[in-house]
């Protein structure tokens, strides 16, 4: 029985992980001859410049820009870390890096152009083509189709980090209908640079002047065992409705959460028993507290990471909700095939696997980046 579900583990995810690799090599062909069309129409009609082609200027600030790049050939960007130098540059995820200080990198793989970035002063100077204009489709996902109550608020930046600046960055926030917070940088972006499941969170209003920071018409969502987030509205009637409507959705949730409630009967199944996981199989697990490494079962599923002490277990013995997590390549430490899970804020958890191979590392860093972003994608 054992033998059988890995068999049948091992040939899912070798058919899954050779049709991802034909499928990228497809995109990054497309991608090329779009960005290289673009080029040409500039270079042949220069006072019509591409709306999508970019200048972004980031200059390092305590040791980092604060972005990642994947892929190679073209490079993408990946990542933009919260409160750093390239989030306020103008830079987005997605963003095809064309040239960095003036050097074409096109064609350059990652280690490449990683070079030609470090090989720079503490300003970097890039050109990007913005896939957002070629790749997005017509549908929105933050509109007031799909959530109960949008709008901007101001949001503390430093507070998770314990640096309390007193400053506040604008942000774009919809409240969906899965009881969940998401925010982006403005109300033109497609991907949420955050989110937060209101499930056991409460909000209280706040004194414009109370623990030592200064905000009108400020408020706080906040859990017990994480960061809270602290906003403020520019409005008190806007603060009002606010507060009015995230508590509606903090006692809906507690009244009925279909994805809480398939959790927890989740947690009571055996691993063959859950339907339709992103991913499953054995990891090594690095414990929070007594910090030695255990071989786990794992099956992930919806942004869910189940926990089993084999693949025979009757049920599991813990989860880890990731919504709202990274995940990527540990070099940190001694051990192989490493990767971490990283969550949105300091103050919250983070978890280290590795893997028993590098062919089964990459199978779970995109396992879990696909689960996150689909549960992101949620209506």
């Amino acid at each position: 029985m054992a033998f059988g579900y890995g068999s049948l583990q091992c040939n899912r995810s070798d058919e899954c992980m050779d049709l991802k690799e034909r499928l990228e090599e497809v995109l990054k062909l497309m991608l090329l001859v779009w960005c290289r069309e673009n080029k040409a129409l500039t270079i042949l009609n220069p006072e019509n410049k591409n709306e999508c082609d970019k200048t972004v200027v980031v200059h390092r600030e305590s040791g980092e820009f604060g972005f990642r790049i994947h892929g190679s050939k073209p490079v993408v960007v990946s990542a933009i870390e919260p409160g750093t130098p390239a989030e306020s540059s103008g830079l987005e995820v997605g963003d095809i890096v064309l040239s960095v200080n003036g050097v074409s990198v096109l064609d350059k793989s990652h280690s490449e152009v990683v070079k030609i970035a470090h090989a720079g002063s503490d300003t970097l100077t890039l050109e990007v083509a913005r896939t957002c204009y070629a790749l997005n489709t017509s549908n929105d996902e933050h509109t007031d189709n799909h959530g109960c109550y949008s709008g901007y608020l101001w949001k503390l930046s430093g507070y998770a980090s314990g640096t309390m600046s007193n400053k506040w960055i604008r942000r774009w926030f919809c409240l969906k209908q899965n009881n969940c917070l998401y925010y982006y940088k403005t109300d033109s972006e497609k991907q949420p640079v955050g989110v937060v499941m209101l499930f056991e969170h409460d909000i209280l209003t706040l004194n414009d002047d109370e623990n030592g920071l200064y905000k009108p018409y400020r408020f706080v969502v906040q859990r017990e065992d994480s960061v809270p987030l602290h906003l403020a509205a520019d409005t008190e009637g806007a603060r009002s409705r606010w507060v009015e409507v995230i508590g509606k959705a903090i006692h809906d949730s507690y009244v009925v959460d279909e994805f809480l409630d398939q959790t927890k009967r989740n947690l009571n199944l055996p691993p063959s028993n859950i339907e339709d996981p992103d991913c499953f199989g054995y990891l090594i697990k690095l414990g929070n507290q007594w910090k030695s490494w255990s071989r786990r079962f794992c099956v992930l599923k919806d942004a869910c990471l189940y926990f089993y002490l084999d693949a025979n277990a009757s049920s599991a013995f813990g989860v880890a909700y990731l919504h709202g997590y990274r995940v990527q390549q540990s070099s940190s430490g001694s051990k192989k095939h490493a990767f971490e899970i990283i969550p949105p804020e300091t103050g919250q958890k983070s978890y280290y696997f590795h893997a028993e191979s590098e062919t089964d590392k990459k199978r779970w860093i995109t396992a879990v980046e696909y689960s996150i972003d689909k549960w992101l994608k949620v209506k």
